[in-house]
């Protein structure tokens, strides 16, 4: 009688227990995986609605008595490669492209400051502060999580007033601090800062390097325009940074900064304030080379700009008076002009080129647009005695005073074009001490994981249409001199202009999304429209993304009664687009091309919408029909795409949300 199991048995039992216990964790891993993928979908869908539901909440408040503006840039996964860095996403292949988009405008509503504000820091200290307009920035910030508090004192000092202002990557030469900046270490390269009368070379010396694409955060940084409290020390002006030093600001002058107002000016690049600073004052009025963005809000340390919408729009458009008034038919004055405007002569802006609302008369020279004509602005404090070419068209100034130099136009002084890239603002994950200060690195962060942000923009069909008090669609008349003759000037293939057939009437009829296939010039509208709805942008055959000028058909009617001349549907919008976007192609100065090389193999394109939204045209003192070039009609719908990681990466690639986004006209109370 056997009273223990043989070793056969016991190895059977073994393996049957070993199939039970391997059958049970491929169970067991299989829920855990289904688990953590439906967390991830969870943690992915909640952050794709928190996206929409703040664009919405904040489209619907926006305010149309300030600007718009979008910058689509586009990142090739491999940019670092060459330079032996990683992919900037390595679940893509290194032909993929990366979205770095940028959407900037005001909103109307009270929004209150992320600064905390408790007892001993009360408002007139900088703290807690409401507005009723903000300018609202959409985009991924840049992360440096390493840079402390206070980089002057080693260790930092707890509360200390000081806050590094980040001035791009410091080495073998000053570059910008982008999402995707990687630097090796043999580079030597690190995070550039100042502070007061301290800079970069001295400690620490923190890596500039960015995460991988997938770990990107999407930021919404929400500037405030309002007061802080009346004290200099809380907008410091740059001359008084030491006495800034003591307290730390709490805001900044203006959401724009100045290059002008420089310790130097050198051309060098590794000057550390030659294109970093902050405008002298609330009031300042910069040239155009020298606008760019706000350093201080960039750096993430305030959310409140000591600044209103007049005085922004002062700034973008200021007004000037000219040294010698001009006088035009019959008996009239002009002493004072409004910035910005676009003028050719041909296809060469100069400053003898008058805008294309300025009359012209051959046979009375002394009503021409004089040539470098001295002026003064009005009611600021910019230095007298500039000139007209120091002052630019509305798109230049936003593209600056909102993204940086265009990258396509080195200034004089030689800063380099790579400086168009200076929108990114400062987000961290998470505050890396216990010092009050950093939660404001902290509130732009929307989104902790993303990796793809894309703007796409469109009109509705009648945009830029414009009627008279009957209704009647308006003509743009063709410009005659006294003797009769048709002025061949301001004639530009290419811009909308015909130099063929000078007796066009244009008709300000607005966008219509005709059909393409032809139909009989006798017919006054097309048969059928087109079915797809045109977007947009950073020009993507994939996703049906063009440019606006490009889809702007110029259609011939012949009028009614036969002969010449033709009316030319939509014939304006392409103007019109151009002032939107840019020229295809080409760049002048004042003008930046509508796309543009940034830096090596990353592509952007900007579309800039400004004040003007609703008047097309002006009439002229010697009664001409013409357009106005600083009318940007605005978008009627946003297409935003963004590309979604959960906090682990247990998605690899991701989900992709897209949503549009009805932009809302503005109110005709």
């Amino acid at each position: 009688m056997r009273r223990a199991f043989t070793v056969i048995e016991l190895l059977v039992a073994v393996v049957v227990l070993l199939a039970v216990i391997i059958a049970t964790s491929k169970i067991f891993n299989t829920a855990s995986k289904v688990s953590s993928t439906g967390e991830a979908n969870a943690d992915v869908l909640q952050q794709g609605t928190v996206i929409e539901e703040q664009l919405r909440r904040d489209l619907q408040r926006i305010c149309r008595d300030g600007f718009m503006a979008i910058q689509c840039v586009e990142v090739p996964n491999d940019v670092n490669v060459a330079a032996g860095g990683p992919l900037l996403n390595p679940q893509l292949p290194a032909a993929a492209t990366v979205r770095c988009d940028q959407l900037v405008f005001f909103t109307a509503g009270s929004e209150t400051s992320a600064r905390w504000a408790g007892p001993g820091d009360l408002v007139a200290a900088g703290g807690g502060q409401q507005a009723r307009v903000a300018m609202v920035r959409y985009g991924h910030g840049v992360q440096m999580p390493g840079l402390p508090n206070d980089p002057v004192n080693d260790p930092p000092q707890v509360n200390s007033p000081v806050r590094p202002i980040i001035t791009g990557v410091v080495g073998a030469a000053r570059a910008p601090i982008v999402p995707w900046t990687w630097t090796s270490v043999a580079s030597n390269s690190r995070v550039g800062w100042r502070y007061g009368t301290t800079n970069e070379p001295a400690n620490p010396r923190v890596s500039p390097n960015q995460p991988e694409a997938r770990q990107w955060v999407l930021a919404r940084k929400a500037t405030l325009l309002a007061d802080d409290g009346g004290r200099a020390i809380y907008y410091p002006e740059p001359i008084d940074l030491a006495l800034a030093g003591t307290q730390g600001a709490s805001a900044a002058p203006s959401v724009f900064g100045d290059r002008s107002n420089t310790t130097s000016q050198a051309p060098s690049v590794s000057d550390a304030l030659s294109y970093y600073q902050e405008t002298r004052d609330r009031n300042w009025i910069s040239w155009s080379l020298n606008v760019i963005p706000s350093p201080l809000l960039q750096s993430g340390w305030v959310d409140v700009a000591a600044s209103d919408l007049d005085k922004v729009r002062r700034f973008v458009a200021p007004t000037l008076r000219l040294a010698t008034p001009i006088e035009l038919p019959p008996s009239v004055e002009v002493d004072s002009v409004s910035a910005p405007w676009t003028s050719f002569a041909g296809l060469a802006p100069t400053a003898a080129a008058p805008p294309l609302g300025w009359p012209l008369d051959t046979s009375s020279p002394d009503e021409d647009w004089p040539a470098a004509t001295q002026v003064t602005l009005v009611g600021a404090n910019m230095p007298p005695n500039g000139t007209v070419t120091s002052y630019t068209t509305q798109r230049d100034r936003i593209m600056r005073g909102v993204f940086g130099t265009p990258a396509t136009q080195a200034v004089p002084t030689g800063i380099a074009p790579f400086v168009g890239l200076l929108g990114w603002p400062r987000a961290e994950k998470a505050a890396t001490n216990n010092d009050r200060k950093s939660e404001m690195l902290v509130s732009p962060t929307l989104v902790t994981n993303c990796s793809s942000f894309r703007v796409d923009w469109t009109w509705e069909a009648g945009t830029g249409r414009q009627v008279d008090g009957s209704g009647a669609i308006i003509g743009k008349q063709v410009r005659e001199l006294p003797n009769g003759s048709l002025v061949p000037v301001r004639v530009v293939t290419g811009l909308g202009y015909d130099q063929s057939n000078i007796t066009n009437l244009w008709v300000l009829r607005g966008y219509e999304p005709f059909a393409v296939a032809p139909w009989a010039a006798i017919d006054r509208d097309p048969p059928s429209r087109s079915g797809g709805q045109p977007w947009f942008g950073l020009p993507d055959a994939a996703a049906g993304v063009t440019l606006a000028q490009q889809v702007m058909p110029i259609v011939p009617h012949q009028v009614v009664g036969g002969g010449a001349p033709f009316e030319f549907t939509n014939r304006h919008m392409g103007v019109v687009a151009q002032s939107v976007e840019g020229i295809a192609g080409a760049a002048f100065p004042g003008n930046p091309a509508a796309i543009t090389t940034p830096l090596p193999g990353v592509r952007a394109y900007t579309a800039v919408f400004g004040f003007n939204q609703e008047e097309a045209y002006v009439v002229t003192p010697d009664g001409t029909v013409v357009l106005r070039d600083d009318y940007t009609p605005w978008p009627t719908q946003l297409r935003i795409t963004a590309t979604i990681h959960d906090p682990r990466l247990v998605l690899d690639r991701g989900r992709e949300f897209q949503f549009v986004i009805d932009v809302p006209k503005r109110r005709k109370d």
